[in-house]
């Protein structure tokens, strides 16, 4: 059984890391994240792409050994194949394994294999369409299951696919949750309920999804519900 929930990215970004939509969902296509900093779980990359990766890259989902996050719907076209207008990224739909070095590997490959098989059952795909990020560009990923010393290999992980029962269980979002917008230039967030050492920044127009608002040191924060932290001042977000 695994966790499954979703982080979508907003449109706003999706415009600068995605071909839009019109994916073909023919294939699956399966990546290692090779992050094995601790922490670098499903909901860390969840949250990097929602709040606007740095690189010009796109995925559909993050799985690790908890949850599988869904970052954006199967229609859209992700980058991440690596093969331009090709198939890998006009006509798959794209999975990373997390590696995190505090996480557990070999229950995050067989977490994938429950949302591979769930994926194939949805969008009609056969297990011959299940293919490595090799397959499009030659790039030796997912390299820890390509080594063939990691828990799973990849003939192993396809026999795992083919014969798992599809137990999941869907994360609701709570109908008190809501959105903000960015209005600032530049605007701080943290990973914590804090208002110094911010972990990084978000540009103007970006969306959030927000779980509640707290006081911290007397101020207004909100906690969105990926467990970040912004402002509430109005000045720098509004509600939406």
């Amino acid at each position: 059984m695994v966790i499954i929930r979703k982080h979508l990215v907003s449109q706003s970004i999706a415009n600068k890391v995605t071909s839009g939509t019109g994916n073909g969902r023919k294939w699956i296509t399966i990546h290692e994240t090779d992050n094995t900093r601790k922490t670098a779980n499903a909901n860390a990359h969840a949250r990097l792409q929602a709040m606007g990766n740095s690189r010009a890259a796109s995925w559909h989902w993050t799985v690790d050994d908890k949850e599988a996050v869904q970052s954006f719907n199967h229609s859209v076209k992700c980058w991440a194949a690596g093969d331009g207008n090709g198939d890998g990224n006009a006509n798959s739909i794209h999975i990373e394994i997390c590696v995190n070095e505090d996480g557990n590997y070999k229950k995050a490959v067989e977490n994938t294999a429950i949302l591979v098989a769930k994926i194939m059952k949805d969008e009609k795909i056969s297990i011959s369409n299940v293919v490595q990020h090799n397959h499009w560009s030659g790039k030796n990923c997912p390299s820890k299951m390509r080594s063939g010393k990691a828990a799973y290999t990849w003939a192993t992980f396809l026999k795992l696919v083919s014969k798992t029962e599809i137990i999941t269980v869907s994360k609701p979002t709570t109908n008190k949750t809501f959105q903000i917008q960015v209005l600032a230039n530049v605007l701080n967030y943290y990973d914590g309920p804090r208002w110094s050492k911010p972990t990084g920044t978000l540009k103007k127009g970006v969306k959030l999804t927000i779980e509640k608002k707290v006081l911290v040191g007397g101020s207004a924060m909100y906690k969105t519900i990926s467990g970040t932290y912004v402002t509430a001042n109005s000045k720098y977000v509004k509600k939406l």
